[in-house]
């Protein structure tokens, strides 16, 4: 019999099959790089210019727009479960008329349509795992996404690399058939989970919120321990409605607690995307085109890239529990700025110029750092970005913030990946400097501005962020009347 492993429960379990979500994420990001520096795809679409391509990246991003705007909407109504099972149709649809792209426009619908998806899936699952999740393992739970994104990324570079070397006009049209597929199968695998119980406390569907709480956590010995958590979930929700009422999408800045934690949601996704990773991923066959590299070298290296953020990410699973959540952020957007500050400086002082000698140390070094900006993102700040928003907001507010958290996030992706390739093409080696700035700057509010909200419950957020009085809190200042007026009566 095979020991028992801790890790494996039914929700971690349950994460990695929503990490699929995080898995089409990944490849239909990747796909594009390898796509980009295919002859045949250059052929085929007439070698498109740097804007054309630039929008045929960042309308992914546009459409991850749409679909993460729409998840406040569909997750509150439909339930997580059926709002992820609803996105992943779209990936479907788009996947095919990607695949089947006769000309340049159905091929910018379909990534439209698999960004519309991304958006929903991913601003849905991370929050569907944090409402399933104890408290002790809530951010591996969570980081899982980024572990999977990290393999959708890996499968799809080497995918790219197996194209390469498939010798046919219609190459290219191979991975984008792919992306079908992880849609495919989390749309009807979805359905057979249980829903969030606390999503089904919301709604006041009491006895199928605690028969889904003990699906989830029921492992026949620990009786004692469902009925009183379940209890306090109930209690905790029920005096959020009775306390806000029913919120709305101005809730969410109407008092400085509330914009405290959409401040703190956000500004970790805005970090992700100002820390380069996207402009790495995207356009680094570009960026290994500048060194002189071939299409063959520009894809091999590409792979090779794709094979550690994998690694990483599985690391960052035995440390993420474990280490402050605060500690992690400083120290990798500070690490993030001293990468982008020696491959600026190699670039510089060794730019690959076509018809001169290049110098082989520098394109290593510079090649060395590229990747370790990719081990950095995805075992330090990438799994913050799944793991803190879903757990600063309250459960009412969850859905519609964790939605702007992921508009936020896809709208500066938009910006970076549509202007990428038009600035690296001007500016070479300068626009790296952007991200040495922002990645600095972004040290600085981690320091500065965030809370720590490892080891609290969803429940016990308000005792950071203060914004809700739970009847704890009632009974607390109730004793401290008490005593104040006996003092008085003394006096």
């Amino acid at each position: 019999m095979l020991p028992k492993v801790p890790w494996l429960t039914k929700t971690f379990r349950a994460s990695l099959f929503l990490g699929i979500g995080g898995f089409l994420y990944g490849y239909d990001s990747g796909i594009i790089t390898p796509s980009l520096a295919l002859g045949s795809f250059k052929t085929y679409f007439d070698n498109p210019n740097a804007p054309l391509r630039g929008a045929i990246v960042s309308v992914y991003q546009a459409g991850a727009w749409l679909g993460s705007a729409s998840v406040g909407v569909t997750s509150d109504r439909l339930g997580r479960r059926k709002a992820i099972a609803f996105g992943c149709i779209w990936g479907v649809l788009g996947g095919a008329l990607m695949a089947g792209a006769a000309h340049v426009a159905m091929l910018i619908i379909g990534r439209l349509l698999v960004g519309y998806a991304v958006g929903t899936i991913t601003g849905v699952a991370p929050v569907y795992g944090a409402e399933i999740a104890k408290t002790h393992e809530r951010a591996r739970i969570t980081a899982v996404n980024q572990m999977m994104v990290a393999w959708g990324f890996f499968v799809a570079l080497w995918v790219g690399v197996g194209e390469g070397k498939w010798n046919n006009a219609n190459q290219w049209r191979l991975g984008f058939a792919i992306q079908a597929i992880p849609a495919l199968i989390l749309a009807a695998g979805v359905l057979f989970l249980a829903e969030s119980p606390r999503w089904l406390c919301l709604k006041g569907r009491k006895e199928e919120a605690e028969e889904a709480f003990y699906r989830w956590h029921h492992d026949g010995s620990n009786e004692e321990w469902c009925r009183t958590e379940f209890a306090l979930i109930q209690t905790s929700i029920a005096e959020e409605v009775q306390a806000q009422h029913r919120l709305g999408w101005v809730d969410l800045v109407r008092t400085p607690p509330f914009r405290k934690r959409l401040f703190v949601g956000s500004f970790v996704w805005a970090a992700a995307m100002l820390s380069g990773i996207s402009f790495v991923q995207y356009f680094q066959t570009a960026i290994y085109a500048t060194l002189q590299f071939d299409q063959d070298q520009q894809l091999l290296v590409s792979g090779l890239y794709g094979c550690v953020a994998p690694v990483a990410c599985i690391l960052s699973l035995f440390f993420v529990d474990r280490i402050g959540r605060k500690k992690i952020l400083v120290t990798s957007a500070a690490l993030l700025s001293v990468s982008y500050m020696i491959i600026t400086i190699l670039a510089a002082l060794y730019p690959a110029r076509p018809g001169l000698p290049t110098n082989a140390a520098a394109q290593k070094g510079l090649i060395a750092c590229i990747f370790m900006v990719s081990a950095n993102y995805s075992a330090l700040l990438g799994p913050m970005t799944w793991i803190i928003p879903p757990e600063v907001f309250t459960t009412e507010l969850r859905a519609k913030a964790n939605a702007v958290v992921q508009v936020i996030h896809y709208s500066i992706s938009l910006i970076i990946t549509q202007c990428s390739p038009i600035a690296l093409e001007r500016v070479g080696w300068k626009y790296y400097i952007l991200f040495v700035l922002t990645n600095a700057l972004c040290a600085v509010v981690f320091w500065l501005a965030y809370p720590e909200t490892r080891g609290k419950s969803l429940e016990q957020m308000n005792e950071i962020f203060g914004d809700i009085e739970t009847k704890r809190d009632v009974e607390v200042r109730s004793v401290e009347n008490v005593v104040v007026a006996k003092d008085v009566d003394e006096k």
